[in-house]
């Protein structure tokens, strides 16, 4: 997405400040630092692991602080790692925290295709099959309760696609009966005024994974509807694809100004709010102002909107 806003002429950010980023990226590094001592000490405070859990599995990037070139690298570190652990070999390394974690989502399910990293991922040894539980490590100061609740809503949502990004892999590499993954995760998140971590364990997951299996298979119906040849969307196929916007698109997508103005185009309702959408409907902006205007119906939903709006009428005039 961050090509085709280019190509529409407006510079890519991902939904992101350039000092956000470099915020989170070195609050993972000090989470990380000396085999993950703090984040250690959060997670057993925290009971996601026990006092004698220890050993990281550090699968992160260069540019990450770790020591792999690439995802490929990273990705076959990561299988590498669930396959030696269900091998049960003697002397094989048994760690409990692994950060970095990469997987790709099989099968062509994404266009072209999804490459997940996980912030951190606990392997629990003491179950039988092992447990994995997945963690989303975000700079969002933990007020005690009152931490934005879109903000933690987003996080979920996030270890939600990788919970059901971890199935779909354990059943690539036929690993399940070796490994089974948890619906319940854990939040990392700092505490106010210094980089400290706040773990927030059982983290109900279930819905988010569930929501990410439907938004997977809605993606491989379009990969599906693809012209024949292609493939992949192209750019060029993306900019001409219908538009669904909506004032969330404001919170993360690099496209937004390119949607609104083509949905202003259109008369889409959103460009007024979610509220205004729902209702008009399928109505029209243009069509909305006629009817408000004394324009005679010439649908029934047309009729039934104008009847409401004389309705907000009538009651703004006792107001």
């Amino acid at each position: 997405m961050a090509g085709v806003a280019a190509q529409e002429g407006t510079i890519p950010s991902m939904g992101q400040s350039p000092f956000a980023i470099a915020r989170g990226q070195a609050f993972e590094r000090a989470l990380f630092r000396n085999q993950g001592k703090s984040l250690f000490e959060g997670l057993k405070a925290a009971g996601v692991v026990p006092a004698n859990g220890s050993g990281l599995a550090d699968l992160r990037l260069r540019m990450n602080g770790g020591r792999l070139h690439s995802l490929d690298d990273a990705r076959s570190g990561t299988s590498n790692l669930l396959l030696d652990l269900a091998s049960g070999r003697p002397g094989i390394s048994q760690p409990w925290l692994v950060a970095g974690a990469t997987v790709r989502i099989p099968g062509g399910v994404m266009l072209p295709e999804a490459i997940l990293v996980l912030d951190a991922l606990v392997i629990d040894h003491s179950t039988t099959p092992r447990t994995l539980t997945v963690g989303e490590i975000k700079t969002y100061p933990d007020r005690g309760g009152y931490t934005d609740p879109q903000e933690l809503a987003t996080a979920r949502a996030q270890a939600g696609v990788y919970v059901h990004g971890l199935e779909l892999v354990l059943e690539e590499l036929s690993l399940r009966e070796h490994f089974r993954v948890s619906l319940t995760g854990f939040l990392v998140l700092s505490r106010p005024g210094f980089n400290r971590p706040s773990v927030r364990a059982g983290e109900d997951l279930r819905y988010q994974a569930e929501r990410a299996k439907r938004g997977f298979a809605l993606l491989r119906q379009a990969a599906e509807g693809l012209p024949p040849g292609s493939g992949r969307a192209g750019i060029e196929e993306i900019i001409a694809a219908p538009i669904n916007y909506n004032e969330t698109c404001v919170m993360y997508c690099d496209r937004v100004s390119a949607c609104r103005k083509k949905a202003l185009a259109l008369g889409h309702g959103a460009v007024l709010g979610d509220d205004v959408s729902r209702f008009l409907g399928s109505i029209p902006l243009d069509r909305a102002l006629a009817l408000m205007a004394g324009a005679s119906p010439t649908t029934e939903a047309e009729g039934d909107l104008q009847r409401r709006i004389q309705e907000m009428e009538v009651l703004r005039s006792f107001s």
